[in-house]
């Protein structure tokens, strides 16, 4: 695996889920480049888009950095406010799910550790 800079604005967004009435998300580091150790993208959710389906991750940590807009993330049952700035940290093993609910993009960093093989999505049944 190669050093590499990468300039989000140069990287195509794709669909989160396949479901573009959701938003889009920005691939930036993942196993294409050759890692199975980390997952970084940038989700842009809609405003007022459809609302995240809860799920957990079994091995997976994963870190939130809010870039702007604001949104709900709800964890375990609990609903969370977050906003532009908040950094914030979900186990692995965590219920979780997040909404965009103001009138702007809901734009966060999203970071994923171990991810590749070891990454799974599981919906809450």
């Amino acid at each position: 695996m190669a050093f590499k800079i990468i300039k989000p604005d140069k990287v195509a967004p794709v669909p989160i889920d396949g479901r573009p009435e959701r938003g889009t998300t920005i691939p930036l580091v993942n196993t294409e480049l050759g890692t199975d150790n980390l997952d970084v993208h940038i989700n842009v959710l809609l405003p007022k888009g459809p609302n995240g389906r809860e799920h957990r991750h079994s091995r997976a940590d994963n870190v939130y950095i809010v870039k702007s807009g604001e949104g709900v993330l709800t964890v375990e049952g609990e609903a969370h406010r977050i906003v532009a700035d908040d950094v914030v940290f979900l186990p692995a093993g965590v219920h979780h799910s997040l909404s965009n609910v103001s009138g702007r993009d809901l734009v966060i960093y999203e970071i994923y550790a171990p991810s590749g093989g070891a990454f799974d999505f599981i919906a809450r049944e």
